[in-house]
């Protein structure tokens, strides 16, 4: 069994593994057993058109000035990067640096790496460095070391279950795995353009509401249930497959080139 979630930038070449593994279990959709780091599911009342899309997110801001409720409040910060890893394919940490620039980012690092500050030991209790980010926080930059085809991690599922707006940098189709209009992509924009952007959210708490509109009608499935799930269905096929001669070729070309990473993207 090939099993991995990393991204080709941080995997051996992989042509001396032709012919060794009989199945397959990564991030990559074509694997024989498909691993997500989470799941954005759809309930019965989620929207099936643009123009739902468009009602429901009337409707949610509507429906929470009536109930007096408000994503934003009680939030006195803006933005906020958890990072271990300062020097990635992905270049996020020049992204970051730029947008500093002009927003407040505050930065959680273990022994303040990346010119943050030791201010949430997730070694300790993540569900406690979690539930602080979400109370004081209009913002999570879910940025990945990382800019694959389909590579998104817990970065973007663990906050897209909490009360805060992820600002995603990968190469994921976001548009495929979440709601629209429940996150911002940082490629869209310049360092300086998400930071005004940001700024207008912050300003205007019917705007930063209206990024919410989809949680009553989505149910967001975090790692364990998704690893649950793979081995599950692994277990299930070991006893009901017929197990024929079968081995994995082309490696390289499916999981590292076609993969089609960007290697240090300047922002």
């Amino acid at each position: 069994m090939l099993f991995t979630t990393e991204p080709p930038m941080h995997m051996p070449p992989l042509q001396s593994f032709d012919g060794y593994f009989n199945w397959s279990i990564t991030y990559r959709k074509n694997s024989d057993f498909y691993l997500r780091y989470g799941e954005i599911v759809p309930l019965s009342t989620a929207p099936n058109s643009e123009e739902e899309v468009a009602a429901l997110r009337a409707d949610v801001v509507s429906a929470n000035i009536n109930a007096n409720v408000n994503p934003a409040r009680g939030k006195s910060k803006m933005a906020i990067w958890l990072v271990s890893n300062c020097k990635t394919p992905s270049n996020r940490e020049e992204y970051v640096s730029k947008l500093r620039n002009h927003i407040k980012v505050d930065i959680f690092s273990k022994n303040k790496q990346c010119g943050g500050v030791d201010g949430c030991p997730r070694d300790k209790n993540d569900a406690v460095c979690y539930n602080t980010v979400e109370r004081d926080y209009k913002f999570y930059l879910s940025f990945e070391n990382s800019i694959c085809d389909e590579y998104v991690t817990e970065k973007f599922y663990e906050m897209m279950g909490r009360n805060i707006i992820p600002v995603v940098l990968g190469g994921a189709n976001y548009s495929s795995i979440a709601p629209p209009h429940s996150y911002i992509n940082a490629r869209d924009y310049t360092p300086k353009q998400l930071a005004d952007y940001m700024k207008r959210l912050d300003a205007n708490d019917t705007l930063y509401a209206e990024y919410f509109w989809w949680k009553p009608h989505y149910q967001v499935r975090n790692l364990w249930d998704t690893n649950r799930e793979v081995f599950c269905d692994l277990c299930a096929a070991l006893h009901s497959k017929p197990l024929k001669q079968q081995t994995l070729t082309g490696l390289q070309k499916w999981y590292i080139d076609d993969a089609h990473c960007l290697n240090k993207p300047h922002y």
